[in-house]
Parts: structure tokens; C-alpha cells; sequence
């Protein structure tokens, strides 16, 4: 069924990666282009925006968006390193 690699046999990842980021690409992305192409304002940045009170014209940003940034941040940085340096957490 998998390869052993790390100690461990690879089972359900192989099928389970795939369908997520397809799944994924199509219920974000499509939304996505639709909003950007009728109107921004449906677009994911302008909710995340709403949310965290700010706007692209203010300097000053609220607790909430540094936080989401710092999450932001963690996770390309920690992904970026997992894919291409086969780098792992645990």
C-alpha cells in the first residue's frame, strides 16, 4: 500500500492529500475569482479585514492582526520548511 519511509509505512496520506487540495482549490479558489472578477468586496481579504478591524489605508492594527499574522507567518514558514527541507515538527 506505501512505502516505509521515516520508520513508518505510509497508508491513508497518499490518497487523503490530494482530494484535500483539490477540495480545497475549488471551493476556495472558485468563490475567490468570481468575487474578484463581480465585486472585491465578497473577497476572503476584504472579510478578514471586517473582522479584524482594519483597513488597507490605517497604520494602526488591532490585536487580532498581529496575531493572525504571526500565525500566518508560522505556518508558511513551518510548511516551507516541512516541503522543501523535509523538515518535521515532531
Amino acid at each position: 500500500m506505501g512505502e516505509i519511509r521515516g520508520g513508518s509505512m505510509i497508508t491513508w496520506g497518499r490518497y487523503y492529500w490530494p482530494y484535500w487540495i483539490i477540495l480545497t482549490s475549488a471551493t476556495f479558489g472558485v468563490p475567490e475569482i468570481i468575487a474578484i472578477v463581480t465585486n472585491y468586496l465578497n473577497t476572503l481579504s476584504e472579510y478578514a479585514r471586517y473582522e479584524l478591524n482594519v483597513s488597507p489605508h490605517v497604520t494602526v492594527h488591532t490585536v487580532a492582526w498581529y496575531a493572525s499574522l504571526t500565525v500566518w507567518i508560522l505556518f508558511v514558514v513551518v510548511i516551507t520548511a516541512h516541503i522543501w527541507w523535509d523538515w518535521n515538527v515532531a
